[in-house]
């Protein structure tokens, strides 16, 4: 066990949060459809899973480019603008770039 990550938290956790902050965390990020992720989103995403589940597409995240394995997680990447859809990406590359691009100075 750990103390949550939330500066002055002293809770311990087994997460990187405490279940308190960890909720607020996701209160903040606001609903699916407040981020964007509405029926055109989940209609791609729906016509894109046959194809990634039989292991014949690669990242079309810029900075992989490898297989998604069948099975593997997979998020729908999109530009960093938001305006379109590149394709499936790995989800821990779409995920990491999300980071990275909210973190920027």
């Amino acid at each position: 066990m750990k103390v949550c990550s939330e500066p002055g938290c002293p809770t311990l956790t087994r997460g990187s949060r405490c279940t308190t902050n960890q909720r607020a965390k996701e209160r903040a990020r606001g609903t699916r459809q407040q981020r964007g992720y509405n029926g055109n989103h989940d209609r791609l995403r729906a016509e894109w899973a046959p194809i990634v589940a039989a292991g014949t597409v690669r990242c079309a995240n810029p900075t992989c480019g490898r297989p998604i394995r069948p099975g593997q997680a997979w998020d729908l990447g999109h530009t960093e603008d938001r305006t379109a859809y590149r394709g499936p990406e790995h989800a821990a590359c779409n995920r990491s770039e999300g980071g990275r691009a909210t973190h920027r100075a």
